[in-house]
């Protein structure tokens, strides 16, 4: 005999971009069934099975709504494609920088962010051509560039200078980084330089317009999680460097550290207070 099985889960998101939606998902198969088969007790396996499928898609769902709902209120919180679960996972400066710039002015922070893109394509573009070059003739400045030109801070550029930075603090095999997702810690990140060697330690560093120990050595501790999860060797020290013009000669000593244990769990206690006050379960 042919028997059918359905199960369904609904519930209401009161965190989501719409408030207190309701979606709701159900299932059903239909099943050929012999004479003996118990029943009552395959018919519960049956819909105990629907049911996950029903509430996995629940939760899907009610994760997108969280993350369509922190995008509308916080343009400054970003998030990465995984690959491996498909799903969104929170960029590493979003969790170790969303409650420290909270009482700067949007317009402010844009300025302050459009700085240190200019600082970080400049350098790049050193990188990778071997060209120190005004941030004006590098492709992909001018968004940034008119912000700065536009905004009220009168915050400027061209007014550091990495290759002379590296006579003093040579950076041997630098690489520029590029975006990777850890699903184990669901974070993603792009740190600025990747296995370079500085005195004879393998390192990760970072450029930074205002360096903060404390902050920054959490951000670069989270690129290290990432980059080590996806199959990159041990680092041994994090830097950061300044980038910005205060000094005459247009550099500032780098600040580097070998405690990298330590402010890997102080970033993985960041990643669980954002994940508390955002309420992503992802």
């Amino acid at each position: 005999m042919k028997i059918k099985i359905s199960s369904s889960f609904s519930g209401v998101i009161s965190r989501g971009s719409y408030e207190n939606s309701r979606p709701g998902f159900s299932a059903e198969v239909e099943m050929e069934m012999t004479e003996g088969d118990a029943i009552l007790t395959f018919t519960d396996k049956v819909q105990k099975d629907l049911q996950k499928v029903c509430y996995d898609n629940f939760k899907a769902c009610e994760e997108q709504a969280i993350i369509e709902r922190i995008n509308k209120e916080r343009m400054d919180i970003r998030f990465y494609d995984c690959p491996e679960c498909g799903k969104k996972h929170p960029s590493v400066s979003s969790i170790t920088s969303w409650d420290l710039d909270f009482f700067v002015p949007p317009h402010e922070l844009q300025q302050y962010a459009s700085q240190g893109n200019l600082y970080d394509l400049q350098a790049k573009h050193f990188i990778e051509t071997g060209k120190w070059e005004p941030v004006e003739k590098i492709e992909g400045s001018w968004t940034d560039l008119v912000i700065l030109k536009k905004g009220n801070l009168n915050l400027t550029v061209n007014g550091w200078n990495f290759p002379a930075f590296l006579e003093k603090y040579p950076l041997v095999n630098m690489q520029v980084g590029k975006p990777v997702v850890s699903c184990k810690y669901k974070v993603g990140g792009t740190p600025d330089i990747r296995e370079c060697v500085y005195n004879g330690l393998r390192t990760l560093a970072d450029f930074k317009r205002t360096p903060d120990k404390a902050k920054h050595f959490k951000q670069t501790a989270g690129y290290v999680l990432i980059e080590e999860d996806n199959g990159a060797e041990p680092y041994e020290q994090m830097m950061l460097i300044p980038c910005n013009d205060d000094t005459k000669q247009g550099f500032s000593k780098p600040i580097v550290t070998t405690e990298i244990a330590q402010f890997k769990a102080m970033f993985l206690k960041d990643k669980e207070s954002f994940t508390k006050r955002f309420g992503i379960t992802n």
